[in-house]
């Protein structure tokens, strides 16, 4: 009768099981119970080390903002040091300071030392507390408290001298001077740098400045720093120059200084109960070291909370991820089904079709994205029919400025063959440069030609204009030999010369100056055509800038030769069809002080092979 009953359990069971929505839950219970316990049994130990990386990161990001402030205020320090080199009056008088009578020396001391004085004064400096100058023997030229530490042989023994003179301008950094005892107003550490005339080395000051502690503890306070955090300041022979802790953690931080290499980096030191996170970095401007103990104690308090919030999670996920995982399979499965009927559609090459895009969830961003990667491509689609356009639009102004050449190049070669017979040269000069630039527009079909092609171009045509300006035009050109050969456009050059003649130098009275120059910055070719002409108002330039920005647009066709010239607009604008991005023209001016027009080529990747 028992053994009965049992079998009508089992057959009970058996038959709940085999419906599958039973399995599919009991299933989904015993997956969910098993990822839930895992997930419980780990994310403690992933939340110490989730806690234990922040920590250490944070730690690294406070070290090193404490490092670029102080760089900071190491590079201000510098840059007053270098007073000297902003008036040529400094630079002679420490080059003629040796061969000065007794009163013209009591004078420039006199005067060297007003200009620190008044730079220190113009920039406070919080910690600054005097400034020394000294002669290449180590002679005092003068100091702001007029106190005379050393005696010149001393000054010139001293390390600190012997590594500026080493430095040669660049500033060197030291901590304080052997014997010195901490305190606000003591000298903490000083900063030198070398001053003389390049042309003349043998002659230098060095010039001294020394500063107390007060940069350290402003830097020092930061917000999220521990209130028993303890920071130190060590130079590049890893002595102390600033310690927040006391005196009485000598042996602490003698342990810690042997375990403090170069460069940057981070190690716990320290027992079970005081244990610290000792991060460490290296200045590349001073070589300095920031050292910054934090204690373990403080910075993981929290993980007590993070244990019973885990545990309560887990729970709660445990209850609600069975929950919804029933109530909303249908509502993610449906979207999905829409967005790959949506993907096909796409694939048999419908673009304008679109997701219905009704929720804002991962599947909703989703279709978003899927969206929004439909509006791009069919701009990239159009754009690329705008810019095959507008390339054609640009050949064809170039076709349009060719106005029968063969005919006014034969007719030219006749003007100069007359010339020659009636020996009148200047006529025969401009006929033979007219000659040569239109003989360049037949010969040369090819859109692309060299700098060396594009600079015979301009020869010629500044041959004509000297011979029409006389002596007003002096044309210069400082050109890299290695570049001659670089590729360009055809009459890349030619219609920025005729800008600064025609709207730049001919309206000025007196002589004018155009240059052509070219070089390389890394990978970037540097084309500048300059004029001391009469300018640009700054109006003027502003819409010049705005129309170059404007000319690709579908608004604004690119101006051609029958509208006006190639000018500068179309110059642009044959080169940002062609480059894109990898293309940049400036342009700038004053009135009355001339203008200066640059191109910038970084590649020659055409757009149209991207």
């Amino acid at each position: 009768m028992r053994r009965s009953k049992l079998w009508g359990i089992f057959g009970k069971i058996r038959s709940l099981f085999s419906k599958i929505r039973i399995v599919l839950l009991f299933s989904y219970f015993i997956i969910i119970f098993i990822c839930i316990a895992s997930v419980g049994a780990i994310s403690f130990y992933i939340s110490y080390r989730s806690v234990s990386e922040q920590v250490e990161s944070s730690s690294f990001q406070i070290v090193r903002q404490i490092e670029k402030n102080m760089d900071n205020d190491f590079q201000n320090k510098r840059n007053l040091l270098l007073a000297p080199y902003f008036s040529q009056e400094y630079i002679d008088g420490i080059n003629a300071y040796a061969t000065m009578d007794k009163q013209d020396q009591f004078l420039f001391r006199q005067k060297i030392g007003n200009l620190f004085l008044k730079s220190f004064n113009i920039t406070p400096i919080r910690d600054f507390i005097r400034v020394q100058i000294y002669y290449n023997n180590g002679e005092m030229l003068n100091a702001s408290d007029n106190q005379k530490p050393w005696t010149a042989d001393e000054v010139q023994q001293s390390d600190w001298f012997q590594q500026t003179v080493i430095n040669d301008g660049r500033v060197h950094f030291t901590g304080p001077p052997k014997g010195a005892v901490s305190g606000s107003d003591e000298t903490a550490y000083s900063s030198s740098i070398l001053i003389r005339d390049f042309a003349n080395p043998d002659n230098f000051i060095v010039v001294r400045a020394e500063y107390n502690v007060e940069l350290f503890l402003h830097i020092g306070q930061n917000d999220s720093l521990s209130a028993n955090s303890k920071l130190l300041i060590l130079d590049q022979n890893n002595q102390q120059v600033y310690a927040s802790f006391k005196q009485s953690d000598a042996v602490l931080r003698k342990d810690m200084l042997s375990r403090i290499t170069n460069g940057s980096g981070k190690f716990w030191y320290g027992g079970e109960q005081d244990n610290l996170l000792v991060t460490y970095t290296q200045s590349d401007y001073s070589n300095w070291k920031v050292v910054l103990a934090m204690p373990k104690n403080e910075m993981f308090g929290s993980l007590d909370r993070i244990k019973t919030a885990t545990l309560l999670t887990t729970l709660i996920a445990f209850l609600v991820t069975i929950f919804i995982s029933f109530l909303f399979g249908q509502r993610i499965t449906n979207p999905i089904l829409d967005l790959y009927r949506t993907i096909n559609r796409v694939k048999r090459g419908d673009f304008s079709v679109r997701v219905q895009v009704k929720r804002s969830d991962e599947i909703g961003r989703i279709a978003k994205n899927f969206n929004d990667m439909q509006v791009e491509l069919q701009n990239l689609i159009e754009s690329k029919y705008i810019y095959q356009i507008k390339l054609q639009q640009v050949e064809l102004a170039m076709l349009y400025s060719q106005i029968n050449p063969h005919f006014l190049y034969n007719t030219l070669d006749s003007i100069k063959a007359m010339a020659d017979y009636y020996d009148v040269e200047k006529i025969g000069d401009m006929a033979q440069s007219l000659a040569d630039m239109f003989r360049y527009n037949i010969k040369n079909k090819d859109e692309m030609v060299t700098l060396r092609e594009e600079l015979e171009q301009i020869d010629s045509y500044m041959n004509i204009q000297r011979i029409r300006f006389e002596d007003k035009i002096t044309y210069i050109q400082e050109i890299e030999d290695n570049l001659l050969d670089y590729p360009l456009l055809k009459m890349t050059l030619q219609p920025l010369v005729e800008n600064a003649v025609f709207h730049g130098v001919e309206p000025k009275i007196g002589k004018s100056t155009i240059r052509i120059i070219a070089h390389k910055e890394g990978e970037s070719l540097h084309i500048t055509v300059s004029d001391d002409g009469v300018g640009i108002s700054a109006e003027r330039l502003k819409a010049l800038r705005n129309e170059l920005r404007k000319q690709l647009s579908e608004d604004m066709p690119v101006s051609s030769a029958a509208g006006g010239g190639i000018g500068i607009r179309n110059v642009y604008a044959r080169y940002a069809i062609r480059l894109g991005k990898q293309f940049e023209c400036k342009i700038e001016s004053e009135v009355g002080e001339g203008t200066r027009v640059t191109l910038i080529i970084s590649s020659w990747n055409f757009v149209e092979d991207v």
